[in-house]
């Protein structure tokens, strides 16, 4: 009898307790477009792009130049063609490589940029479900996962605390 007493007031303190959690959500993809620092990081990615687009116009260039020899030079005996072919070939392959090198560091710099951003914005989730007793403070934008948007929406709030 004792034990089940015991049970019955743990079952009801667990249930008391589920019901006094406060939930909300915020939308921080939504947040993150409107945070001051995204048009720097835009910035910043779009002057890496050029950057790498002229470094890769240099290399067509020179490319294109070693291609138009090799075709007009009537006279190139057999293996200087076989050297030519050689050093085509060459800037070809290292021009494809560059090419995969440079869309790999344009991706990795958007993500450590917008990885700062987000990081940016869970914290001041934290401190707004912090100051406002939130038991849990979800992401409601499609990269969160967030299934049911029950509970309040502090996506005005996490704004606030960010200043925007």
């Amino acid at each position: 009898m004792k034990k089940l007493i015991i049970i019955m007031a743990v079952f009801l303190g667990a249930l008391t307790q589920a019901e006094a959690q406060k939930l909300g959500h915020a939308n921080f993809e939504e947040i993150v477009t409107m945070l001051p620092e995204r048009a720097e990081s835009e910035k910043k990615v779009q002057e890496l792009q050029q950057k790498l687009e002229n470094r890769l116009s240099k290399m067509i260039e020179t490319y294109q130049a070693k291609v138009a020899e090799f075709e007009n030079d009537q006279e190139m005996s057999a293996a200087l063609k076989t050297s030519a072919q050689g050093e085509i070939e060459d800037l070809q392959r290292r021009i494809q490589e560059f090419q995969q090198t440079a869309y790999t560091e344009i991706e990795t710099k958007q993500n450590e940029l917008m990885a700062a951003m987000f990081k940016k914005v869970r914290e001041a989730a934290a401190k707004v479900g912090a100051e406002e007793q939130y038991t849990y403070v979800f992401d409601s934008s499609s990269q969160g996962g967030l299934l049911y948007a029950g509970g309040e929406d502090i996506t005005s709030k996490v704004k606030t605390e960010l200043g925007i």
